[in-house]
Formats: C-alpha cells, sequence, structure tokens
C-alpha cells in the first residue's frame, strides 16, 4: 500500500493534468490513471468502479477494458467476467451519471489538496456555470481556504438563479455570516438585520429550530458547522459530539442550547470511528479566529470525546469558558480504549500546559479509565481548572445528570458565569445509571445479591435501557439463574430485536445449560436478523466447540 504522501503525488499529477487539458469530462487516461490509485491503496472496489464508470464513456477503449479484466483476475471474480458483455452493452444503453470527479475530489480532500479541489470545481462549473449543487460547492471549498470573496461571490450568483423567497432569506442569511466569518462584522450585522426587518414575519416558519447552518470547514471526514441564531446575540458557544454522534444528527446539546439565545461553532464527524485526528489545534482555530472575536462571551462545551476536544480545540479561543463532561479520547495510546487501539492518534498525547482557562471538568472518580486520564494528564494541563466529582455517574455523565434533574441547571449556571452547586446526593435515588454502575461495581467485587438488587432498581426506573437489561442477565448469569436469564433475554430482544448482545446473552443462558444446539438456531436466526460480527464470530466459536465434543 502506497504511502500518504506518494498517494498525494498520484492525485496531484492526475489533477494537474485534467486542469491543463481542462477535461471537463474525464478522458480514457484519467480512468485509467484514477482506478491505478485506488488500486495503490487497496480500494480496489472503488479502482473498479472508476472503469466500470469509463468503459460507460469511453467504451471503445481497448486500455479500460484491458485494465477491468485484469481487476476481476486479480480478485477472482469469475461471475464479475461472466457479467461482464452483459454488463457493457447495458451500460451504452443505460447510461449513469458521472462520479469520476466526486471521487477524485475525494482523494484531494483526503490527501488535504484544497487548492486542487477547488479548481476541479471550478473546472466542472465552466461547463455548467448554473449547477447550483456546483456553486454550493464551489462555495464550500472557498470557505475551507478561507476565500471569503468568493464564497460570497457563489452565494450571490445562487441567488440570482433561485426564485424561493425561501431559498433567498436562507442565502441572506448565509452572506451575512460569511462576512462575519471574514471579520467584516459591519457588513455581516446589515445581512441579519435586513432580514430580519424586511423578513420578520417569515424566519420562524422558514427556521423551526432558529438557526441558519453554514459548514465553514471540510476535510471529508471532521467538519465545524456555523449555526447562526436569527435573534440577535452575542455569545457563541462552541460544541463537541459524544462518541456516538455523527454530523447526520443535531449537534451535541443543541435541543437544550436552542433555547439560550446563543450561536453555535459545532466540530463535527462524518463517521463514529473517527476521533478527529485528521484536525489540529492550529486547523480549527484558523478556521474560526475572526468568527469568535464577533462575540462578547465565548463557551465551548462536550462530553466524552466531545469533553476532551471542549478542552483541547476549545482552549485555543481567546476568553473561553470550558464545561467539559467526562474527558476522553477513545484513540489515546495511553488513556484509550483497547477495541480502538488501531486508531491513529496525532494529537500531543499531552495537552498543551494552560494556566489561563479555568475549565470546570464534571466526572466521576470512581471511573477507572476517566480517573486515571484526568489525574495524570488533564490536571497537570489545565493547573487552574473546577473539579466537580459526581461519584456512581458513570462516564456517561450527562445521561446521570438529566436523571437526576440538574443537567439544564448545570448548563444554565454555566452560561451564567455562575457556580455550579453541589447537589445533594439523595438525587441518586432518581438516577437508573447511578443503580446500573454501582450494581456494576458490585458485581466486579463478586457481591452479587447487591449487584441484582441494584440492576433490578435501575431496570425499574429506566424499563427500556438496554444496558441494565443487559447487566441484569449477566448478573443472573453469574447466579446461575438460567431459566430466569432466559426469561429476561426474550424479554430484552422483544424490547431491542436489533441489538446483538442479547442474542449472544440468550445464546450463553442455554450454554450454560447444555443445550447447544438450541444456542445455535439462536444465533443462526440473529445472524440473519442482525448481520453481526459478534453474533458470526460466536456462532463460529461454538460450532467448532459442537464438533470438538462429537469427535
Amino acid at each position: 500500500m502506497k504511502t500518504l504522501s506518494n498517494v498525494e503525488s498520484l492525485v496531484r499529477k492526475i489533477t494537474d493534468r485534467i486542469i491543463q487539458l481542462q477535461e471537463a469530462t474525464p478522458s480514457d487516461t484519467s480512468y485509467l490513471e484514477l482506478s491505478y490509485i485506488f488500486e495503490q491503496i487497496d480500494k480496489l472496489d472503488k479502482a473498479k468502479y472508476v472503469l466500470q464508470e469509463g468503459i460507460q464513456e469511453h467504451p471503445n477503449s481497448i486500455a479500460l477494458h484491458r485494465a477491468l479484466w485484469s481487476l476481476y483476475t486479480k480478485q477472482k471474480q469469475q461471475q464479475e467476467k461472466i457479467k461482464y458483455i452483459p454488463r457493457v452493452l447495458k451500460s451504452w444503453i443505460q447510461k449513469r451519471p458521472i462520479k469520476f470527479f466526486d471521487r477524485l475530489q475525494g482523494l484531494l480532500l483526503q490527501t488535504r489538496q484544497y487548492e486542487l479541489s477547488l479548481s476541479i470545481t471550478q473546472l466542472q462549473l465552466r461547463k455548467f456555470p448554473q449547477q447550483i449543487d456546483l456553486l454550493y460547492d464551489a462555495t464550500q471549498k472557498s470557505l475551507n481556504l478561507g476565500y471569503y470573496k468568493e464564497a460570497i461571490s457563489y452565494l450571490e450568483t445562487i441567488k440570482e438563479l433561485v426564485n424561493d423567497t425561501d431559498e433567498i432569506i436562507r442565502l441572506n442569511m448565509k452572506i451575512g455570516m460569511v462576512y462575519i466569518l471574514s471579520g467584516d462584522f459591519e457588513e455581516g450585522e446589515k445581512q441579519f438585520t435586513y432580514c430580519r426587518e424586511e423578513y420578520n414575519d417569515l424566519l420562524p416558519e422558514i427556521y423551526k429550530d432558529g438557526y441558519e447552518k453554514l459548514v465553514i470547514f471540510n476535510n471529508g471526514e471532521s467538519s465545524i458547522e456555523y449555526y447562526k441564531n436569527i435573534c440577535s446575540t452575542k455569545r457563541v458557544v462552541a460544541t463537541f459530539d459524544s462518541i456516538d454522534k455523527t454530523n447526520k444528527a443535531k449537534p451535541f446539546a443543541f435541543s437544550i442550547l436552542k433555547k439560550k439565545s446563543v450561536d453555535l461553532i459545532s466540530l463535527r464527524r462524518r463517521t463514529v470511528d473517527n476521533y478527529h485526528q485528521d484536525l489540529s489545534r492550529e486547523e480549527y482555530y484558523q478556521t474560526i479566529e475572526k468568527l469568535v472575536l464577533f462575540y462578547e462571551k465565548r463557551f465551548a462545551y462536550g462530553t466524552s470525546l466531545g469533553g476532551y476536544c471542549s478542552l483541547y480545540f476549545g482552549s485555543t479561543i481567546p476568553e473561553c469558558k470550558i464545561l467539559s463532561l467526562a474527558p476522553r479520547n477513545s484513540a489515546h495510546p495511553n488513556y484509550g480504549s483497547k477495541i480502538r487501539g488501531n486508531s491513529e492518534f496525532t494529537h500531543s498525547l499531552s495537552h498543551p500546559v494552560n494556566t489561563e482557562v479555568e475549565p470546570i471538568i464534571c466526572y466521576d472518580p470512581k471511573e477507572r479509565i476517566d480517573q486515571h486520564y484526568i489525574t495524570e494528564e488533564i490536571q497537570k494541563s489545565y493547573p487552574n481548572a473546577t473539579f466537580k466529582y459526581f461519584y456512581y455517574a458513570g462516564h456517561r455523565v450527562p445521561l446521570y445528570l438529566q436523571q437526576v434533574g440538574v443537567l439544564k441547571d448545570i448548563v444554565s449556571r454555566f452560561l451564567a458565569e455562575e457556580p455550579i452547586p453541589n447537589y445533594s446526593p439523595k438525587l441518586h435515588s432518581k438516577s437508573a445509571e447511578y443503580h446500573r454502575i454501582l450494581a456494576l461495581a458490585c458485581k466486579r467485587d463478586l457481591k452479587l445479591r447487591w449487584s441484582l438488587d441494584l440492576v433490578n432498581k435501575s431496570v425499574e426506573l429506566a424499563p427500556t435501557y438496554d444496558r441494565s437489561l443487559a447487566l441484569r442477565i449477566e448478573v443472573l448469569l453469574s447466579l446461575k439463574q438460567f431459566d430466569t436469564c432466559i426469561e429476561y433475554a426474550k424479554e430484552a430482544i422483544k424490547i431491542h430485536p436489533n441489538l446483538a448482545r442479547f442474542y449472544i446473552l440468550l445464546a450463553d443462558a442455554y450454554i450454560s445449560k447444555d443445550e447447544l444446539y438450541m444456542a445455535i438456531d439462536i444465533l443462526e436466526s440473529a445472524r440473519k436478523k442482525t448481520k453481526s460480527k459478534k453474533i458470526v464470530k460466536k456462532l463460529k466459536s461454538l460450532k467448532k466447540q459442537t464438533e470438538y465434543q462429537n469427535a
């Protein structure tokens, strides 16, 4: 597999040639070169799709046919060879949209060649000057590079092409946001004032959540989204998503913050296995450097991965108040999770020491990973931090705080720059997560009866919470109450039919009763429903066990 620098060179070479020759429609040579790049990075399926599209566009190219046939041979895809002639004939009759430039753009973003990426979009615009998707794409790529005048020009062009009033209002808001982003606050304010005065009655109908959104940076994996409140505000919150959230959902804490008259700068991820190692502190701050100066009050807020990022990235923002809940980056080689141990970690292992910022860090000292990371690293990097302890809240601190009824109060106090009090321990009784974490601790200490009582209370408080339901079954397995395990596992499957863990727990209960074939039947059925790799692995192991016993 080629190194990133080699791939970068290959991508630059093909892009430079396309731009030089003004290839608005890719040549067969371009298809061959792009396919070759995907081969070099072991993306053989993408290499195949590129060649198939190339043959659709250049059916007489012997080189393309030869390359595709060779790729089928390498992948030992005999069926593909059999379908080859019919597929070629079909592509002549039913042409699919060209994705060549989309795939090339993906490589350009991956190798951070933003100038070339913009040049390719501009090349396409010469052929399709009124294609709105391309104009928005050019806007995004101009913002990546800090070309704000160009971005505004593209948005103004789109405005001339659309007739829909709602879309025109949105474009005016976006233009104002770019002005703010560029540091031209006066012109930005003029745009917002115009929208509020001219379309005062329409704004609440158009913006149900109260925000216009603009992606101000995107490298293909990490992105930064700017949310401008339709009401005037001089407060901004930089938000950072938790480990289970991607840019398909609303940003972290959106439902709470949208009621607080604040603008948002949200760091997002395309996939859940991205730990923002593709983004440096310098890139992050360079993107928002002028933007944050528009605001009189600046805040940063996140939990888990977002808690880590609220410190790592948020501390670059001048005079920023930070609320970090259970900070952790699972990709960290020293303080991360074993299951994500192969993830590349490019950030500095320790946060830079910062004596100016005074973050508020909320976490559970009984959570071993968090306690180790915070005491060994975070306390040293942020010596003026305030630490708030929530014993047996676990790592999912916001869930615990929500269950005990203080999350909104903490966020409100944080934004009002008021101290966060020590809440009554009696509030623990309201939290299913507290009882689950305490039950887990008892299970580790082999206090199984206590553990069962606690997890039953957790289920009583949150009857559908999958983690509590699973822990109850695990405790009963340890107590050898296998029939009860089976009963609860079946109930849990009805509630969560797509979660593999309950099928595995049900199988474990039958295995404990020496009913191996019943366990196999359950896993075979579950494999078809869930397509879970864990179930496949468990099934394979169980079948080997039965073969060994029958030998």
